[in-house]
């Protein structure tokens, strides 16, 4: 399927099947929250290096991140809180956001700013951030949207900053669309195609393990 341009029938449809789930972990990880602490666990080891990076150049600075895609800040808790100082949620359900709190507990206290607002329509603030991190969002963006996005990241990061992106990947040559919640997943080829046209360069690169083979495998930028 031809996924360059997409109309705003397509992400209407995503919006809505996200807007449909519950707002917990089950919700987040579309009923496969058995799988959340590997994910994390994968996702501390490929952030970690970055992170030395980023605190060797920044010294004792703030570190801020944006978590996008964020839903009810299971990555924000989890991951990025460990990581970072202060933490911006962009995510385009409202409802996610109005119950994040609950779910974040203390680490709610490092969110800076909840931003309600689909990707394609978010444009990162200028030397703001020094990371920005994107898990199982980027593939409800068409290709065009994507690289669109992917390029004001990487024109509006602190300088020597970094995109993290975690998604899905499918094997073979063309492209699978979800025809229930509308995402696009896309070949490893595909992927970095789109980053390459986004004039970005990929550093690192690393493979979810412990993730069952009859689901999509998952791949860290």
């Amino acid at each position: 399927m031809d996924v360059e341009e997409l109309n705003k029938e397509h992400y209407q449809t995503c919006k809505t099947y996200w807007e449909k789930s519950p707002a917990n972990l089950t919700g987040m990880m579309g009923g496969l929250d058995h799988l959340s602490s590997f994910d994390l666990s994968a996702s501390m080891q490929f952030l970690y290096p970055f992170h030395k990076a980023l605190r060797l150049k920044r010294g004792n600075e703030k570190l801020c991140v944006c978590d996008c895609g964020a839903g009810i800040g299971r990555v924000t808790k989890c991951l990025l809180a460990g990581f970072f100082d202060t933490i911006d949620m962009v995510e385009q359900c409202e409802s996610f956001l109005e119950k994040s709190a609950r779910f974040l507990g203390p680490e709610d206290e490092k969110v800076e700013r909840k931003i309600c607002s689909s990707l394609q329509n978010f444009t990162p603030e200028k030397n703001r951030y020094d990371a920005i991190w994107c898990q199982w969002v980027l593939a409800y963006q068409s290709d065009q949207d994507l690289v669109h996005f992917l390029k004001r990241c990487g024109q509006n990061l602190k300088c020597d900053g970094y995109i993290l992106v975690k998604e899905n990947y499918c094997l073979g040559t063309h492209n699978q669309i979800d025809e229930i919640d509308g995402s696009i997943c896309r070949t490893d080829f595909q992927w970095k195609t789109i980053f390459k046209r986004a004039d970005l360069k990929i550093t690192s690169e690393a493979k979810q393990p412990n993730f069952p083979i009859d689901l999509y495998p998952v791949k860290m930028f």
